[in-house]
């Protein structure tokens, strides 16, 4: 049955009902792709984050060989997998709102696919810069999200900083839209630091130009249904850590990993039953 319509409704029957602010949120991303969890963190542990992602980012690079070599693959300003360096970032990953709202979208059964620090530097242009989706070349819709995608702000997104652009409601087509339309309903999303911008995975987005003076640094995430693999396989990353814990287990991808032989299978299968 339909909910009685109010005076300000006219041709209204049904409508959806939303529970709490978390509900809410939910509801935007799935009309318009994208919406603010604010002050999720406090400004110290902020601070601490971008600290010790800076640690990480140099780390990469020495150990890869330097920042040369990491600027010839496209992946300057980008820490990969920052929560395999430095358990500190496992605390984002596992953000109690954040990850009841992840499920309110996808289920009870999420795994985190991707963690990726960026640093976005001022003036320079950015891999960043060019629209895409965080699935990158899928070109089809579905009627519920496959992953949801969460930025926690390290410092203040605005449009000096270079803001994350994207185009609401661009997760419900197939195809990226002509420059014209994507320019008239593109939208700077500005958020304060400690806020996630959490959107559809497939929502086109980009980052602004950062014109600010000042690197502009975030913090990514994708959660995804446990039927998508991971970027960087975690669990051996992590060389097992966590993996006896019963919240962090599936979460990390540990039960998501594909086996490596008919034996492994069936003894993960045995596993469970116990």
């Amino acid at each position: 049955m339909g909910e009685t319509p109010t005076q300000s409704d006219y041709g209204v029957l049904e409508r959806d009902q939303v529970e709490g602010t978390l509900g809410v949120h939910a509801e935007r991303i799935r009309l318009a792709g994208y919406s603010i969890i604010e002050n999720a963190f406090t400004p110290e542990e902020i601070a601490r984050f971008g600290e010790r992602l800076d640690v990480v980012l140099a780390q990469q690079a020495e150990e890869f060989g330097g920042a040369d070599r990491i600027s010839a693959i496209g992946d300057t300003g980008t820490a990969r997998l920052p929560l395999a360096y430095d358990d500190e970032f496992l605390k984002p990953a596992t953000h109690p709102a954040l990850l009841e709202l992840c499920r309110l979208l996808l289920g009870q059964y999420i795994v985190l696919m991707q963690q990726n620090g960026v640093s976005n530097p001022s003036v320079d242009v950015h891999s960043q810069a060019r629209y895409h989706r965080d699935l990158p070349y899928q070109h089809f819709t579905s009627s519920r999200p496959l992953a949801i995608s969460a930025l926690l702000c390290l410092d203040p997104f605005t449009e000096a900083t270079g803001a994350t652009t994207l185009i609401p409601g661009s997760h419900r087509i197939e195809r990226f839209p002509s420059d014209q339309v994507a320019a008239a309903l593109d939208v700077s999303v500005e958020a304060k630091a400690g806020s996630f911008i959490v959107f559809d995975s497939m929502l086109f987005h980009r980052a602004g130009r950062n014109r600010s003076g000042r690197n502009r640094r975030g913090i990514n995430h994708v959660f995804s249904i446990p039927l998508i693999g991971q970027q960087i396989s975690i669990p051996s990353a992590l060389r097992g850590r966590f993996s006896d814990d019963p919240a962090l287990r599936p979460l990390l991808g540990y039960g998501a990993a594909a086996a490596s032989s008919v034996l492994a299978w069936r003894q993960q299968r045995l596993a469970r039953l116990k």
